[in-house]
């Protein structure tokens, strides 16, 4: 459910009272910013704020400075985010038109005297810890002081003693882990105000059963509980899970269709994490689902399909990145390693293969795929199950060879034509994308 709309000294204060209530939590607050200089005068294109828990220990990163676009990283008190809060702002209503007319104000970050023209505060929406929208690893809220609508260099970043950047917006994903070219809402400041008490780390979704393990930190393990909601057509469960040495066990007696945890303190009942599954979507980051031997069986006696592919071994590095970012590029899938073109389990001859699939799809697949691997026995003989989920930063390319996607049970080039397609499905996801708000 949608938040109410809050005005820009509502928020304001909102913030600083959570701020102020988790005072004994946090310690310094990391900024990272991106600035581009014009007209003498320094402007923020982007900047993140993130309190960090008070026993986190952190070194900014060195600065890169290319003259007039800057990429750096700060290390300020709550004190001062406070400060730059309460600097911040509200925009001015216009009564002629009631469009919004930008208010420009000026901060200290990192050294710059950095002007910010804003649109005001929005509300501030809820985020798993499993979300790697922000990168933020901890179940947390998100406030953003939005900038207007702006047109930034488009040419390359370069300069002869720091890395080349093809454009800004590369730059300030690789550097500051924020994809303003998938996310453009992202311009101004992106305020992050995470809940360090605990977190579910990992869930595992068996045939019968689920196992969620928990990473407390603020938060003692006997003070919590995991609350569990499972669903499959008719048959619903609800569960309570009391965890021993941060791993919790529930028995649903069938596996799920969708799936939906928190981890809840016992003290004021306040919410932690949460996670969410559901078999239409992608599998999140985090969730673990098991494929029990009968199903594997199934799944080989159907043969290849667009979605399925089997290898009896990894073959050429090339090739193998050819086939996960074929699935990447079309609707994800599953590789079943130890299976023959024939559909006979050969089985795997030795361990090693997660390190050689994790080194063959860093050097060779741009952008990085999100995959997850498991083990199986079938007929006695263990295989491997990779499962490659459909990317959300498509194209993916296999490094010096291309784009390839699936047609039917093969891999291929892609052609103009599909290209033009995925970059359509692309502007309509991006346009579409609406975020869970807990």
């Amino acid at each position: 459910m949608m938040r109410e709309t809050l005005s820009h000294q509502t928020l304001t204060e909102e913030i600083v009272g959570k701020i102020g209530a988790r005072r004994s939590t946090y310690g310094s607050v990391l900024a990272k910013s991106a600035i581009v200089k014009r007209n003498g005068v320094w402007e923020n294109i982007v900047t993140k704020i993130l309190p960090l828990h008070k026993s986190d220990i952190y070194t900014p990163k060195e600065k890169l400075d290319y003259g007039n676009f800057v990429l750096f990283e700060t290390l300020i008190s709550l004190d001062s985010l406070i400060e730059i809060l309460k600097k911040l702002p509200a925009p001015e209503v216009l009564p002629s038109s009631g469009k919004l007319n930008p208010k420009i104000s000026t901060i200290t970050l990192g050294g710059y005297e950095v002007q910010v023209e804003d649109e005001g505060l929005q509300n501030g929406s809820k985020y798993d810890s499993g979300e790697d929208y922000l990168n933020v690893g901890w179940f947390f809220e998100k406030y953003h002081y939005k900038s207007p609508s702006k047109s930034y260099p488009k040419e390359a970043i370069v300069s002869k003693n720091l890395p080349l950047f093809p454009n800004y917006q590369i730059a300030i994903k690789e550097h500051m882990g924020m994809d303003v070219s998938r996310y453009p809402d992202l311009y101004g400041i992106v305020i992050c105000l995470p809940k360090y008490g605990a977190k579910i780390e990992a869930l595992n979704i068996g045939i019968e059963e689920i196992k969620l393990k928990i990473q407390p930190k603020d938060v003692d393990v006997k003070n919590l509980i995991g609350k569990v909601y499972c669903q499959r057509g008719k048959e619903v469960a609800h569960i309570d899970v009391e965890f021993e040495d941060n791993i919790g066990n529930a028995w649903i007696g069938f596996k799920p269709d969708s799936m939906y945890a928190m981890l809840v303190s016992k003290t004021n009942n306040e919410i932690l994490d949460s996670r969410c599954y559901s078999i239409l979507e992608s599998l999140p980051k985090g969730i673990v689902l098991e494929i029990p031997e009968y199903e594997v069986e199934e799944l080989i006696s159907h043969g290849e399909s667009e979605t399925i592919e089997f290898m009896e071994k990894i073959g050429k590095p090339e090739e193998f990145a050819g086939t996960v970012v074929a699935l990447a590029n079309t609707k994800g899938g599953i590789i079943l390693l130890g299976v023959d073109d024939h559909s006979k389990v050969i089985g795997l001859p030795e361990n090693g293969y997660e390190d050689t699939i994790t080194k063959i799809l860093t050097g060779h697949c741009s952008p990085q795929v999100k995959y997850e691997i498991n083990k199986r026995q079938v007929n006695g003989k263990e295989i491997m199950i990779i499962r490659i989920e459909e990317g959300k930063d498509k194209p993916y390319f296999v490094k010096d060879k291309g784009p390839y996607i699936r047609a039917s049970a093969t891999d291929r080039l892609a052609t103009r034509y599909d290209l033009d397609e995925i970059y359509r499905w692309k502007k309509k996801v991006v346009g579409e994308i609406t975020w869970k708000i807990v």
